[in-house]
């Protein structure tokens, strides 16, 4: 789903009727979510329903959330804004860019200021983060975190040097 949101979202032209079906089992999955967080009294918030947020932000205005999933949608929007400093920088990201989508400014741009405060700037390569590291859980992979980074800086920031600066790394890990 994300996947075709962010093809979209870039211009490029795809039959997406597949996401937005999927998108009806993902409301039902986070609402799951929701009912299980209850029940055990828990506030869980990890890459996953970060991911959830990304996904569902690019298709608000197609497809908005069902009311009875508004709840669950809440609930995780709350955790996100109480708990994105526990999560990997990737899915920081996504948490960035999906409540920006759904029309939080705030949490967004405290995200962004963290980030740029974390990083490295170096002439040569570029911009980056030196707890990058190579592991095998998804978010946790380093091209595709520095690809969001590009996005968040873009798109929440309008910072196009930081932008610029985390393409040179992208190119410099292409170098042989």
């Amino acid at each position: 789903v994300s996947g075709f949101g962010r093809l979209g979202h870039l211009g490029v032209s795809v039959d997406d009727k597949l996401a937005l079906r999927a998108l009806d089992r993902l409301d039902d999955w986070i609402d799951e979510r929701h009912q299980a967080c209850l029940r055990d009294k828990t506030e869980r918030f990890g890459s996953i329903e970060a991911l959830y947020l990304y996904a569902r932000s690019f298709f608000l205005e197609r497809r908005p959330p069902a009311s009875e999933h508004q709840d669950a949608l809440d609930y995780f929007q709350n955790l996100a804004v109480k708990k994105w400093h526990e999560l990997s920088r990737l899915s920081q990201a996504h948490v960035a860019l999906g409540l920006k989508r759904f029309g939080d400014a705030e949490t967004p741009s405290a995200i962004v200021a963290s980030l740029l405060e974390r990083s490295v700037h170096d002439e040569e390569l570029g911009r980056y983060w030196r707890d990058t590291e190579r592991h095998w859980w998804w978010y946790r992979a380093p091209i595709e975190t520095q690809a969001m980074m590009i996005e968040v800086f873009r798109e929440i920031d309008n910072n196009e040097t930081a932008a610029d600066e985390c393409r040179v790394w992208l190119l410099k890990q292409r170098q042989t």
